[in-house]
């Protein structure tokens, strides 16, 4: 029987999961052998491990679920790709919280196939906090691109992004400075800013 039809069924269920006040049935072993996080605190030492009763509220409940179904059946919604940005951006972080190491590995791939400049600096940020050394190299390639750069610069999201990762910023200034197209970054203060502008 697959894995899938039993979580979705709550077939032979040893443990309950409370996720922001919902209810599901889950088991334990699956768990356990898919998720360092579960493993430690089912079969390890913790309190937690001796009550087959979790209730979950770090995770939106539709993330959690899609979590679950990676967990027990290796896709979401049956479907090996993940549908979103939006969705692989929040699975990132549960995947990473949960020690979910494949679902975390799918979820950059998504994200730095679809870069765009609507979501670029909010996937430096994930990749920056998360380790995601790939998802940072992607996007770093995406936002060294001259035109893409150009248009970047002037939203209030980099200016924001500015001063929160100082440090991706003097990298992207230097990688842009000594790109193949030989375009140039300079400096210059706008609003008590250094901003950051593009010049062929």
């Amino acid at each position: 029987m697959q894995l899938g039809k039993i979580l979705e069924g709550g077939e032979m269920t040893d443990m309950t999961l409370e996720v922001n006040g919902e209810v599901i049935h889950a088991h334990k072993g699956i768990l356990a052998a898919r998720s360092p996080y579960f493993k430690a605190l089912l079969f390890g030492s913790m309190v937690e491990s001796k009550v087959p009763y979790l209730r979950i509220e770090d995770t939106e409940t539709e993330v959690f679920k899609y979590l679950l179904q990676y967990i027990y059946t290796d896709t979401i919604d049956r479907n090996p790709e993940i549908p979103s940005t939006n969705l692989a951006q929040k699975l990132l972080v549960a995947a990473d919280r949960y020690g979910v190491e494949g679902l975390k590995i799918k979820c950059e791939e998504k994200l730095s196939k679809d870069i765009s400049l609507n979501s670029v600096l909010s996937c430096f940020a994930l990749a920056e906090k998360y380790y995601c050394s790939n998802l940072k190299e992607a996007c770093f390639k995406f936002a060294t691109e001259p035109a893409n750069l150009g248009n970047l610069i002037f939203t209030e999201e980099y200016l924001q992004f500015m001063q929160g990762y100082p440090a991706l910023i003097a990298e992207l200034r230097c990688r842009s400075g000594s790109s193949e197209s030989g375009s140039q970054i300079s400096s210059f203060n706008v609003k008590g800013a250094n901003w950051l502008v593009h010049r062929i």
